[in-house]
């Protein structure tokens, strides 16, 4: 390989190893911040990304989105700070693996009506899917809000705005989550490049101590070449010398 495929070569993977680094930082801050979470959700600097389940909201509009997609949605600290427009995800009762069981888990859907208390504070949001076309049976509490995805919303004339989030990498995201994912995409990759700059690193040494020992060599070489010489001309200096003695 010639000097300029291997700059290439190099830029390459020293940028693949920035991305595999920067995932590793996300998904290792989610899992650490998801155990402080009461809701059990990692975010990272108050953004979380969601991989969707299902296709409740793939209503075939830009604002849609699908399984296997993945939305990009900001904590919501502030209820009140929700329009109807806004898509939010939540805690809520669905049905499990099993038949006729229900466990606690996350849901996102859109705000179609706020419900507020006497006070005029929000008592509960009333949620549907896009494709589903109709209204969820159970309202959302402001307390079982997680957060709303970044951008969603509705413009002045009614029209969905599309959130943040990107199509069809929900399923690599919760391959990456699992154990067997991270150890494939992460562990291993950078494993083998560490091992491939100690390799670089060990070759780089042995070629500078080659070339020092290269140079040593040479360096003698001369040495020894002009102390053969010096001697050569002593001697013929000295033949020399002799031969003038006898003449006289």
């Amino acid at each position: 390989m010639n000097e300029k495929g291997k700059s290439i070569w190099g830029v390459i993977s020293d940028i693949l190893l920035i991305i595999i680094i920067i995932i590793a930082i996300i998904i290792t801050v989610m899992t650490f911040t998801s155990k402080n979470s009461d809701m059990g959700i990692g975010n990272v600097l108050g953004y979380t990304p969601f991989a969707v389940q299902s296709d409740s909201m793939d209503s075939g509009e830009p604002s849609g989105f699908g399984s296997g997609d993945l939305i990009i949605s900001k904590e919501v600290k502030d209820p009140e700070t929700l329009k109807v427009g806004d898509v939010i995800t939540y805690s809520t009762v669905i049905e499990s693996d099993k038949p006729g069981k229900k466990i606690r888990g996350y849901n996102t859907h859109r705000i179609i009506d706020i419900e507020r208390a006497a006070d005029n504070s929000v008592y509960a949001f009333v949620t549907m899917g896009d494709a589903v076309g109709m209204e969820d049976a159970v309202n959302v509490l402001p307390d079982e809000v997680i957060a709303k995805q970044v951008n969603s919303g509705i413009d002045e004339n009614g029209k969905k705005l599309t959130g943040m989030k990107i199509a069809n990498f929900g399923s690599a995201l919760n391959f990456l989550q699992s154990r067997t994912g991270f150890m494939i995409c992460i562990i291993i990759p950078l494993a083998l490049f560490f091992i491939w700059q100690i390799y670089k690193l060990i070759s780089m040494f042995m070629t500078a101590k080659a070339e020092s020992l290269a140079g040593n060599i040479d360096e003698e070489s001369k040495q020894r070449v002009i102390e053969e010489y010096l001697a050569q001309q002593k001697k013929e200096q000295e033949e020399s010398d002799k031969e003038n003695k006898e003449d006289k």
